[in-house]
């Protein structure tokens, strides 16, 4: 019985810990940034970095084996996150270059943002050690969703201290209420596969639901103002055939046809759009979209009762 009450204490105790977690702060800064992932710059040395890391996993709710460190700062046009991932064994993390949105492995540090501090929605950004981007965005609570990719930077650099990065984040890119003072949720995480550990500020305690909705409160972007954004991807494409008539093998075309020489051009045109609809709404269009880069579905034998679901993978 005492061993049951000292292991629901500590269960009550974590909890309690990620629900009392202060409001972290955004710096402005006026000087620029160089997204390189070594955190030079002045604003970076700042006295007041995030620290407060607990592992979920693979011991949830105990202090980290690693220490962490993150700072926050901002101008007109983007969000700015610098993390300091300090390791005792340097010669260790793992550095594996992936694609885009693929985990291969490696050390990693994740931002999580939810501008409308509804505490469903939002975004989150991740960097490896090598450098591979992640991103998508959270709904329902605790969903997420991959398919969707921002235009962002984000850099890491490695040193004898382990390894840093740098995030830059456009406004631009995301979806928020202009209001005073201006609140958001936000919430970090730092991967270290070499023992399986997950450390993050805020999760749910085991056995328990909801996860945006425990995500501290990010304060100091007041009098930041929402901007009309339009993205246009154009394409163009030509497709040329030719034919060579060696005798009446070849059918397609007759030699003394004037309009049909053997040759044969299509030239294709279109693009995409992605424009900010207001503050709350984005218009995604299209014009003869260019299904020659649509990724096709892999071939699946389904013998369950499960219906097959796959993502969706055009640009």
């Amino acid at each position: 019985m005492r061993s049951l009450a000292l292991a629901l204490l500590l269960a009550l105790t974590a909890s309690a810990a990620r629900a009392d977690v202060a409001p972290i702060r955004a710096v402005r800064t006026d000087q620029p940034i160089k997204m390189d992932g070594i955190l030079d710059e002045a604003i970076w040395k700042h006295d007041a970095p995030v620290t407060g890391f607990l592992q979920r996993e693979p011991d949830r709710g105990v202090d980290p084996r690693q220490r962490t460190e993150v700072r926050v700062a901002f101008d007109d046009d983007a969000l700015y996150v610098g993390a300091r991932m300090y390791d005792t064994a340097p010669d260790s993390i793992r550095e594996r270059l992936g694609r885009r949105d693929s985990d291969p492995g490696s050390d990693m540090f994740g931002l999580l943002l939810d501008p409308f501090h509804d505490k469903r929605t939002g975004y989150y950004f991740a960097v490896n050690a090598a450098g591979t981007l992640m991103d998508g965005v959270l709904l329902n609570d605790d969903w997420d969703d991959d398919s969707w990719d921002g235009v962002w930077h984000g850099h890491a650099h490695r040193d004898e201290q382990g390894w840093t990065c740098e995030m830059k984040i456009p406004f631009s890119q995301l979806r928020f209420r202009v209001t005073d003072p201006m609140v958001w949720g936000i919430s970090f995480k730092r991967w270290t596969p070499r023992y399986s550990g997950e450390d993050e500020l805020a999760f749910p305690p085991r056995g328990q639901s909801g996860y945006v909705s425990r995500f501290p409160e990010l304060h100091g972007l007041d009098g930041l103002k929402t901007r009309q954004h339009i993205e246009l991807t154009p394409y163009v494409t030509q497709k040329s055939e030719h034919l060579q008539f060696d005798g009446g093998s070849l059918d397609e075309f007759d030699p003394a046809d004037p309009y049909h020489s053997g040759w044969n051009g299509k030239l294709a045109a279109g693009g995409d759009l992605r424009m900010s609809v207001g503050s709350k709404f984005t218009l995604n269009a299209t014009v003869n979209p260019d299904f020659g880069q649509v990724e096709i579905d892999p071939a699946v034998v389904n013998l369950s009762d499960v219906e097959n679901f796959f993502q969706e993978k055009r640009p």
